[in-house]
């Protein structure tokens, strides 16, 4: 299943002038969902937990998940088609592409933002890849934009976030339930220099390296090593207390949370009372229900796609921004701030003026 939009914004002809060089926009937004579906209640059976916790406790029905034969790459591949097809741009249009998926890729050592630039067609630009968890894409975003303005010659960027998440999830173990919502798909962003509108405003940022061990997959590292019969468990999240992980998710992450947007508001000049919408990862209900309240935002202002979803690491982000687009909700003149937190455990906050 595929979709795309673009958004409104200044002439694309590649033409920059003094007065737009300085700004740096999102010129359009593409995404990709895995046909596949996984319920909540096939989840429970493997399990044990009621279903009702999935679905009160995470707000989760069901997630799309990718088939043996779909891979990372090949659905940021996808993405970024429709991304760019929505710009008006060819692959040979893009100066950077950045991919920023949360770090479990097609193959062990290996950069997908090369194949993502060859199948586009992008044959002379410089790819990279970003592996900050699930605020990859927060920080893609800003890093895009600041390789835009450095370089004259760079004039359009692809930012990709793309993940297979749900494979690296045991859902018949019920200590990693705060895991069990992990998803699949892709969602790609087209970033251009010279955009009036859409522009990217501030970014902050901060991490905490004292619960970077709290989550983790234990094999494939250099401290236990893959060997011959390997077992699943030891290539799959870790989840060793699962009480602490979900204080961590209930109250260290909406302290972060906060302090990474208001310190993005203060960087633009800007206020809480300022934000027409927020758009975050994909979180349990709980927790983004206390991020408004914490903020002073209401429901309306705020985009939650996991009741359908699950959380695509990410991506989230990027297609919270896009469904938003399609509905209509966002006008000119309204600010809008993406907010994400990724497993290491990193926070960041990024303003987009419409």
């Amino acid at each position: 299943m595929q979709t795309f939009l673009s958004i409104p914004a200044g002439p694309r002809d590649g033409s920059i002038n003094m007065e737009k060089g300085t700004s740096v926009g999102i010129a359009a937004l593409g995404y990709h969902v895995p046909e596949g579906v996984m319920t909540c209640d096939e989840i429970s059976k493997l399990s044990g937990i009621p279903v009702h916790v999935y679905m009160d406790k995470i707000g989760m029905r069901s997630k799309h998940i990718a088939g043996p034969d779909e891979h990372p790459a090949d659905m940021g591949i996808e993405a970024s088609k429709m991304a760019l097809r929505n710009a008006g741009l060819q692959g040979d249009d893009i100066d950077v592409v950045v991919y920023c998926g949360a770090g479990f890729y097609d193959h062990r050592i290996w950069c997908p933002s090369a194949r993502i630039q060859d199948a586009i067609g992008a044959s002379d630009c410089y790819g990279f890849e970003v592996r900050n968890g699930c605020n990859g894409g927060n920080l893609g975003l800003n890093l895009a934009k600041h390789l835009l303005l450095q370089d004259p010659e760079k004039r359009h960027a692809l930012v990709v976030c793309a993940d297979k998440l749900s494979i690296l999830v045991d859902h018949s173990d019920p200590d990693s339930l705060s895991l069990h919502h992990l998803a699949d798909g892709a969602a790609a962003a087209v970033v251009s220099k010279g955009e009036t509108c859409n522009c990217i405003g501030s970014y902050a940022s901060v991490t905490d390296g004292s619960i970077v061990d709290r989550v983790m997959i234990p094999g494939g590292g250099t401290r236990r090593p893959f060997h011959q019969g390997i077992e699943m468990r030891e290539v799959q999240f870790v989840v060793d207390d699962p009480k602490g992980l979900e204080d961590i998710f209930s109250n260290v992450y909406l302290h972060n949370y906060e302090k990474v947007i208001d310190r993005a508001l203060k960087l633009e000049g800007k206020d809480r009372e300022d934000i027409s919408y927020l758009f975050t990862n994909q979180v349990k209900k709980s927790l983004s229900n206390n991020i408004l309240k914490t903020i002073g935002l209401r429901e309306e202002q705020y985009m939650s796609v996991i009741a359908e979803y699950g959380h695509v690491g990410p991506t989230d982000t990027f297609f919270c921004l896009a469904k938003a687009m399609e509905k209509d909700m966002i006008e000119e003149g309204d600010l809008v701030v993406l907010a994400s937190s990724g497993t290491g455990f990193t926070w960041g906050a990024t303003t987009v003026q419409f």
